[in-house]
């Protein structure tokens, strides 16, 4: 809900606040109620924008939540990531030193026999390869002495050679082994850095999105705020119209009883009129005379008619009957409206089989009774007679503001809920505040 946005509906709930005092009990009791009826209808309406925005803020407040979940999970594979490319790091560094280690003693062992080699090479042809050949001259020994001496020599020589170069080939494979690790190390070193680039980029990001969650709280919290504002403002305009349809009630009642006082009043003086012009008849014998005369009956105040014959008077009393309403159950109602669960919710429907919203569910279902509603939740909510919730019989309309549902008994209630669940039977009349509940039978 953007700052613009708030400050339309504090406006109006301000505006709403004002004009419910605005109307006092005056002399025209009914455009009174007509004018509280119509304010409660754009608080109706104001109200139905706040939950709208509500349930907007709460569905993105869920995906932020969302997120941070699919942050946190991203993290822990991440630190799990560097941890394991710390171990293998340090693994490496190991390796690194057991192997700087071979290779420092495999170019001492080189050098060893290198100053070695030397050293009997030396000998040897100072000693044996040259002297041997001296020897066969001076007869010393014989020529295949002197040739043994000569091949020793050589496979001497052969030998260190093959055992050098032996000892440089081991070097150099411990070099390249050397740099073999050292360039695992550094792209161990490298991933490592990558991850925690990674886990500082997820941090923020989940820094970023809780921050945003909590703007969504307060955002929620506002409109829930305003909400609860119109709830109460609804309240007071119920009990403004409660008082207002009392005060009709009583102005409609005196104006019934001075209506039959005077039709009561009318009544005698016609009679008494009539009275008067009768003619009394004499007989001829002197022993009667008898004055005949018409009917002698009367209205008294409370409208009851009294009829006089002769010297006793007997009196009647005629009342006008009661009428006891529509005739018609609010159980037949409840039972003829379970019949159409399970059919579609269509916003701005009527139809209780191709599909209605909740207001032209209730007008629908009442209209095939013989009576007659309006066709919105909020001026619905204004019909009828108003009942209290420990009174609530089968039948009755339950108004939530800017949802309505019949009340079936055994505390549940059919109702058109949404498009995702057509018409339904539900448990807990009271799953959401009720403003009102209306009895029409």
């Amino acid at each position: 809900m953007n700052s613009l946005k708030r400050k339309i509906i504090a406006a109006t709930l301000s505006m709403a606040l004002i004009g419910a005092q605005a109307f006092p009990v005056g002399a025209d009791t009914a455009d009174d109620i007509a004018a509280v009826q119509a304010q409660q209808e754009q608080t109706n309406a104001a109200l139905y924008d706040v939950q709208s925005s509500i349930d907007s803020l709460e569905g993105q407040k869920q995906e932020i939540l969302d997120q941070i979940e699919g942050y946190d999970q991203q993290l822990v594979l991440t630190m799990a990531s560097i941890q394991s490319l710390d171990q293998q790091v340090a693994q490496k560094e190991k390796e690194l030193d057991k192997t700087a280690k071979d290779l420092k003693k495999a170019q001492e062992d080189e050098k060893v026999q290198y100053e070695a080699m030397k050293k009997r090479i030396q000998y040897l042809y100072e000693q044996g390869g040259r002297n041997g050949w001296v020897d066969v001259m001076m007869g010393d020994v014989t020529l295949s002495e002197g040739m043994d001496k000569v091949d020793n020599t050589q496979s001497m020589y052969k030998y260190d050679r093959e055992e050098l170069e032996n000892y440089t080939k081991t070097a150099e494979e411990v070099k390249k082994l050397q740099a073999q690790q050292t360039q695992q190390k550094s792209s161990l070193e490298a991933m490592k850095q990558e991850q925690e680039g990674a886990k500082a980029n997820l941090e923020a990001l989940k820094e970023q999105a809780q921050a945003e969650n909590e703007n969504y709280d307060q955002q929620i919290a506002q409109a829930q705020a305003t909400a609860n504002e119109y709830y109460a403002l609804i309240e007071q305009q119920n009990a403004q119209i409660a008082q207002l349809q009392e005060q009709k009630a009583a102005e409609d009642e005196a104006a019934r009883q001075a209506a039959e006082a005077e039709a009561a009043r009318q009544a005698a003086a016609e009679q008494a009129a009539a009275q008067e012009t009768q003619t009394d008849e004499t007989y001829t014998d002197d022993s009667y005379n008898e004055a005949a005369s018409d009917d002698n009956g009367s209205y008294d105040d409370a409208g009851s008619y009294s009829e006089s014959t002769g010297s006793s008077a007997t009196q009647t009393t005629v009342s006008a009957p009661v009428s006891n309403g529509t005739g018609v159950s609010g159980s037949s109602i409840a039972s003829y409206a379970c019949q159409f669960v399970g059919n579609p919710y269509v916003w701005g429907g009527t139809s209780l089989t191709n599909g209605a919203d909740c207001s032209g569910f209730v007008q629908s279902v009442y209209r095939q009774f013989g009576i007659g509603l309006s066709r919105t939740t909020y001026t619905q909510a204004n019909e009828g007679v108003a009942v209290s919730y420990n009174d609530m019989q089968p039948g009755d309309v339950i108004n939530y503001g800017f949802h309505t549902a019949i009340y079936i008994g055994n505390n549940q209630i059919v109702h058109a809920a949404d498009e995702s669940l057509g018409i339904i039977v539900q448990s807990n009349p009271a799953y959401q505040p009720i403003v009102t509940i209306r009895r029409f039978v």
